[in-house]
């Protein structure tokens, strides 16, 4: 039964990559890409950069970080959906 499962999704998850974007693909992949790389170069900065980090510094980091998230996501959906997705879901689950 569980054999069957892990069959069938994996066959789905192939025959996705394989297919041509989409303009659906080319969507999701910005919005997760934007999200992801947000936060990807916020705490990037964060760790990497030297002690303090004025919030302006931080901001820009962040604003040049997503903005490099959606133009990878709408150029490869399909990877920046993959890679930054548990990036995007970051924090989601802190108000409840």
């Amino acid at each position: 039964m569980i054999r069957e499962y892990f069959q069938h999704r994996s066959q789905r998850f192939r025959s996705w990559w394989q297919a041509p974007a989409k303009t659906r693909d080319r969507v999701l992949g910005a919005t997760i890409g934007g999200i992801g790389c947000f936060w990807i170069g916020v705490l990037g900065r964060i760790v990497l950069g030297p002690l303090p980090v004025s919030m302006s510094v931080l901001g820009w980091w962040a604003a040049g970080s997503a903005a490099v998230g959606v133009v990878l996501g709408v150029l490869f959906p399909k990877v920046v959906c993959c890679v930054c997705f548990p990036f995007s879901t970051f924090g989601g689950g802190l108000g409840t």
